[in-house]
């Protein structure tokens, strides 16, 4: 039964990508690394996307015009850091995604509750 649980909570997270990246990129640009790291942290462990998934995803993203990147010097001896930042049309596509979220949420809320508004 666990299996099937994690095999659901993996669908889960992959679906929420986009969303937990754009929601990170909102309060201020950050390299991919930080995406990650952040992403675990405020989560508290539950969100975690391995790098194998988090570049191609941010890649994909730049693509469709929601996120842009930009090298930055970051310290004697450090190499640059690729960072990326949200976009306007990304903005967008987020409050939407966020608006959405929250009516999903709902539903599923009443779908599981005992149709009164008690839960």
């Amino acid at each position: 039964m666990q299996e099937d649980i994690d095999k659901w909570l993996k669908e889960l997270k992959k679906g929420s990508t986009k969303l937990s990246i754009l929601s990170l990129l909102r309060s201020g640009d950050k390299y991919g690394y930080e995406l990650i790291h952040e992403l675990e942290v405020r989560s508290g462990g539950i969100i975690i996307i391995k790098e194998s998934n988090a570049y191609p995803a941010l890649h994909t993203m730049e693509g469709d015009g929601l996120v842009e990147s930009y090298w930055k010097e970051t310290g004697e001896g450090i190499p640059p850091r690729k960072y990326y930042r949200i976009t306007p049309r990304g903005r967008e596509f987020l409050e939407g995604m966020i608006r959405e979220w929250k009516r999903y949420v709902k539903a599923m809320d009443d779908i599981w509750g005992d149709g009164s508004g008690n839960k």
